[in-house]
């Protein structure tokens, strides 16, 4: 039986793990938010979300790890690069937030972590 591989991480032809990449080096590339969606059954609870409280050395992909979807509770979340800031950043050629529309928010920049105990 073979090594069980993390569903986080991405793997070579050869079945070695591919590092991902860390907080820092996305903010490095002008990455501030990430997108993060809940999986649990019935949820499917979207936000866009602020990276400025992740230590710059966690990979990416971790971030899931420390979030609860804010609606249900629940840990079956996932990280995503979020594009509509990505693309807004290539097509204006400004900085990270421009050219996203007035409706976009941002949990910890425009609107207050959701800091709860559960």
């Amino acid at each position: 039986m073979g090594e069980r591989r993390n569903p986080r991480r991405a793997y070579d032809r050869e079945g070695r793990e591919i590092a991902p990449p860390t907080v820092g080096s996305l903010r490095d590339q002008g990455e501030t938010t990430a997108s993060v969606y809940c999986h649990a059954r019935g949820c499917g609870h979207h936000a866009i979300i602020s990276t400025d409280r992740f230590p710059a050395d966690l990979p990416f992909p971790d971030i899931a790890l420390r979030l609860r979807c804010s609606v249900c509770g629940s840990r079956q979340v996932v990280v995503m690069k979020d594009m509509a800031a990505y693309y807004a950043r290539c097509t204006s050629g400004a900085g990270p937030a421009t050219g996203l529309p007035p409706s976009y928010r941002v949990i910890g920049r425009d609107v207050p972590w959701p800091d709860r105990q559960w």
